[in-house]
C-alpha cells in the first residue's frame, strides 16, 4: 500500500520537506506526495526586504511550485485548507 503524505503550506519548511520526501519516497513510489499552496510560486521570504527595496526581482528569483514538484517526484495542489476530517483523513480546500 502505498502511503499519501500532505503537506499545507509551501513555506521554506513545506517546500523542503515535499521535495526531500519527494525525491526519496515519491522517487521509488513509496508514498504519494502533495504539497497545497495558496500561490503558484515560493518567493525565500528573508529576501522580501530586498524585493520592497528594488534590488531583487521577484519574478525572476520565484520557485514554480508546479516545476518543482515535477523535478522531485511529488505534486502539487493550488488551494486554500478550509477544514480537515481526521477520521476520513481529508482536507477540505477553499478556492483561491
Amino acid at each position: 500500500m502505498t502511503h499519501r503524505i500532505v503537506i499545507v503550506g509551501g513555506g521554506a519548511g513545506g517546500l523542503e520537506l515535499a521535495t526531500r520526501l519527494g525525491k526519496s519516497l515519491g522517487k521509488r513510489k513509496q508514498a504519494d506526495i502533495t504539497l497545497v499552496d495558496a500561490n503558484l510560486t515560493h518567493i525565500w521570504k528573508p529576501l522580501l526586504h530586498e524585493v520592497a527595496a528594488g534590488s531583487l526581482n521577484s519574478s525572476e528569483d520565484e520557485l514554480n511550485y508546479v516545476a518543482q514538484a515535477k523535478w522531485n517526484h511529488f505534486n502539487f495542489q493550488l488551494g486554500r485548507m478550509s477544514g480537515l476530517d481526521r477520521e476520513g483523513k481529508q482536507i477540505q480546500l477553499a478556492a483561491t
